[in-house]
């Protein structure tokens, strides 16, 4: 096989900002759409101003609830022009949204005339169902924010998740049993589209891709690269490469006998510019990457790939400055990789922050770079005898470091969310424009 038969260093369609805006538009016009419907379609009211207020934030707040589940259905028409991450924070912003119209809707009725007995319990059926699904919403948006914060287990938290499209049909019984405003045939036929487009695709992300639509892999070897850290060596089953790009990421489900199987996301950190095996480099690190080292060749594998906008190719920048920390290595490696591979001379910065020498990983790696690429290690509790910078990633820091790229280089930032942070607000004080600093949040 070609070494390059997976590596495509062109943009196709769907990852031009034109196809982002096409989205967008077609987003707001499906949430915008039931408003319209209702003031085109309904006849003069004389109902009270807060009662119509209340009808429009549910039908509003409905139709972002039905949008839900396509942002949260890992569609790569999605994610091609935005990013995974992106389009979950997009995602997370309208559920909160989407509660607040919804939990403002019966409160709005009440106001506007209706009384406050459509709190009752012995309300009709209509008006108890919708208060049981907007009870689970207001639940399932709670238990979103607060679980890390909570302890609880990703998985439980993920599983959970799910439950939110029963709130969709519930709300869809709820309004059209109810809902003055869904008597027309416009305002019918919409509702009905916003139904089977939920639970069709529902269906696709929980049903139909667990089945057919990941790609099997087996494990044909486990490197360890440090005293917590392994990488897992990926052949396809069937088939030919993962076609992706330097700095991708993957949603990999490891098969090992007496072993949880969880489905979790991780960095392609193997070039495309190589041939198989395709590998992931991950830290223990949590209830499920603990046992990452026990994994063994043999060991199968499903993977959905490739996700996310991390990448070099995204862009067309004279000069680099990669920051990583920590594992946040893995996407800058799969980058590093390929700019070797194309023998690529554009002048490059890497500065890389860990705890200890014992935490570099692929160190000897590093060292062995050509020489347009000036490697800079940053540890916060050095061992005794350590002659290199000490403490963590400072704006001076980068300043000294990164001198000869840094006033054209576009900066490619992985790490930790604290360091992240620190480190986005120190490239911005050195002159840095955010349209040169590129990100990705990997905890989605």
């Amino acid at each position: 096989m070609d070494g390059e038969s997976a590596y495509e260093s062109k943009p196709s369609w769907q990852e031009r900002p034109a196809w982002g805006a096409v989205l967008l538009t077609a987003y707001l016009l499906l949430a915008a759409l039931p408003l319209i419907l209702a003031f085109a379609l309904k006849p003069s009211s004389d109902d009270p101003f807060l009662e119509e207020l209340g009808k429009g934030a549910a039908l509003l707040g409905f139709a972002l609830l039905a949008l839900q589940v396509a942002l949260g259905a890992r569609l790569r028409l999605l994610d091609a022009p935005f990013g995974l991450d992106v389009v979950m924070q997009f995602h997370k912003g309208m559920a909160v949204l989407a509660g607040v119209l919804l939990l403002s809707h019966p409160f709005l009725l009440a106001l506007g005339g209706h009384g406050w007995h459509i709190f009752a319990v012995g309300a009709a059926w209509q008006v108890n169902l919708g208060q049981i699904g907007l009870a689970v919403l207001v639940l399932l948006i709670l238990f979103a924010l607060l679980f890390k914060k909570l302890g609880i287990e990703y998985q439980l938290w993920r599983y959970s998740h799910k439950a939110a499209i029963l709130v969709v049909v519930v709300g869809f019984v709820h309004s059209m049993a109810i809902g003055p405003d869904l008597r027309n045939t416009g305002m019918k036929l919409y509702w009905w589209l916003l139904l089977a487009m939920s639970v069709g695709l529902f269906v696709f992300r929980n049903v139909f891709m667990p089945l057919w639509g990941r790609r099997r892999f087996r494990v044909t070897g486990v490197q360890q690269e440090t005293h917590d850290t392994f990488t897992l060596e990926l052949d396809p089953v069937a088939g030919g490469p993962i076609r992706h790009r330097p700095g991708q990421f993957m949603w990999l489900k490891l098969k090992r006998p007496g072993r949880p199987s969880e489905e979790h996301p991780f960095t392609i950190s193997s070039s495309p510019t190589r041939e198989p095996p395709m590998t992931a480099t991950i830290k223990q690190s949590g209830d499920f990457t603990d046992t990452i080292g026990q994994t063994q060749p043999g060991d199968t594998a499903e993977v959905e790939a490739p996700y996310g906008r991390f990448s070099f190719l995204h862009h067309a920048p004279g000069k680099f400055l990669f920051i990583a920390g920590g594992v946040g290595i893995t996407p800058i490696l799969s980058m590093l990789r390929c700019l070797k591979d194309t023998k690529d001379e554009r002048p490059v910065v890497l500065i890389y922050g860990n705890k200890t020498e014992e935490d570099i990983i692929c160190r000897e790696e590093l060292e062995d770079l050509p020489e347009n690429v000036k490697v800079v290690h940053v540890l916060s509790a050095p061992h005794e005898g350590w002659n290199g910078l000490k403490g963590h990633i400072t704006q001076d820091m980068m300043g000294g470091q990164a001198k000869e790229v840094l006033a054209e280089a576009d900066v490619y930032l992985c790490g930790p969310p604290p360091m992240m942070h620190m480190v986005i607000s120190s490239l911005r004080g050195v002159g840095i424009p955010d349209k040169r600093i590129h990100y990705e949040r990997f905890a989605i």
